[in-house]
């Protein structure tokens, strides 16, 4: 099982993969952080909000069993998808996964 900072690790990993791709700096808002027993939900923005908007960034999930980043959707609020991903009612499509540990 992977510790809260190895989760925050790969999480930071994750958003900074995203930062090069948006050429926009981007921070966790770990106040917003949600603890579960498969792992943490994060939420993330532009480090500068006052000067950049984001569409897209929804929560999303590093598992604590191994280190898999499973990325939430926009269009409902992170309830509706841990709901979701808990009773197996919702997966995330093949490009909202990434492995850590296949880069």
């Amino acid at each position: 099982m992977l510790t809260d900072n190895e989760m925050l690790e790969i999480a930071k990993k994750y958003i900074k993969l995203n930062e090069e791709e948006i050429n926009i700096k981007l921070i966790i808002v770990e106040q917003l952080t949600i603890n579960k027993p498969y792992g943490n939900i994060y939420s993330y923005g532009p480090k500068d909000s006052t000067k950049h908007r984001l569409a897209g960034n929804g929560p999303f999930l590093v598992k604590n069993d191994t280190g898999i980043v499973i990325q939430f959707g926009t269009s409902n609020d992170v309830e509706y998808y841990i709901k979701g991903y808990e009773d197996g009612t919702w997966k995330p499509s093949t490009h909202g996964v990434w492995d850590p540990n296949q880069n």
